[in-house]
């Protein structure tokens, strides 16, 4: 339940320390304390005041963030959760998001590699989060090879009804090496002859057309995910890099939302670096429709 100032000063007894000051004890006490479980429970409440926008201010005054990136990186397990717990709380602040972006190579690395629940579990929530107000930068981290096979292998492994639950998180890969005879037809069909995408262009710097890329998306959105009867709403997307012919090419389609109106996000990578990505608003019919 989140709190007001009205309600904080009155829960505040006359003689009693501010929630201020009282974080920026938490946060000395961090530091100075050699005791694991004095840590543990530093970094529970720091957590928790986490949770209350009404705090954020005071934990960014405090240096809380560093409290919090500190504890991902020690060995015990319980002071990682409490980390990554605050950071997900947190990340919808500007300021922590900026923090939580430059450290986002850390928080990949700990849930690529760790094997408890709480802390996928959590890591999950804020990656979702960081995605709905994120860059496409941030996509490339969180949406790397790695991480899209731990989450695939948690959620065959997890036995924890919360991670099953995001199989509803549905995705098709389809892998696709475009040829010159593609380039050549597509250009035939569309009039599209720019010399870039022709034999006048060495082949390692040849391009494969970004209308040819959206096109593959769209083959998947019509007929896979979500599948026939999908009509394109609206979409949103960038061309990263150059998509090279004779290349071996990932396109993966995820369906965030699945309503009348549904939700995908979409990349294309070569040699692991997105080339092109983008997300689209769907309208989603069945044959009787």
């Amino acid at each position: 339940m989140f709190s007001s100032h009205r309600t904080l000063k009155r829960r505040t007894p006359a003689q009693g320390i501010d929630r201020r000051e009282y974080i920026g004890h938490l946060v000395d006490e961090y530091y100075t304390t050699t005791n694991i479980e004095a840590q543990q429970q530093v970094t529970a409440n720091l957590a928790n005041f986490a949770y209350d926008p009404i705090n954020w201010s005071h934990l960014l005054e405090a240096d809380a963030l560093d409290v919090f990136l500190a504890s991902l990186e020690t060995q015990d397990q319980l002071l990682k959760v409490h980390g990554i717990a605050a950071l997900c709380n947190l990340c919808l602040d500007k300021t922590a998001a900026k923090f939580i972006r430059e450290q986002l190579k850390v928080i990949t690395c700990l849930f690529v590699r760790t094997d408890h629940p709480e802390i996928v579990l959590h890591s999950l929530a804020l990656f979702y989060q960081l995605l709905e107000i994120g860059e496409l930068a941030d996509r490339d981290l969180l949406l790397s090879p790695p991480v899209l096979r731990t989450v695939q292998e948690w959620r065959v492994k997890a036995h924890d009804e919360r991670i099953l639950s995001s199989k509803v998180l549905k995705q098709v890969q389809v892998v696709k090496r475009f040829s010159q005879s593609d380039l050549e037809q597509f250009a035939q069909f569309t009039g599209d002859h720019n010399y870039i995408h022709s034999l006048e262009t060495p082949t390692e710097d040849r391009r494969v057309h970004g209308a040819l890329l959206n096109a593959v998306v769209a083959g998947i959105m019509g007929t896979q995910l979500p599948g026939p009867g999908t009509v394109v709403l609206e979409q949103n997307f960038k061309f990263l890099k150059p998509c090279r012919i004779e290349t071996d090419t990932l396109v993966t389609v995820r369906l965030l939302q699945s309503r009348k109106i549904s939700t995908v996000e979409y990349d294309i990578r070569q040699n692991d670096e997105v080339v092109f990505a983008g997300s689209a608003k769907l309208l989603t019919r069945n044959q009787k429709d």
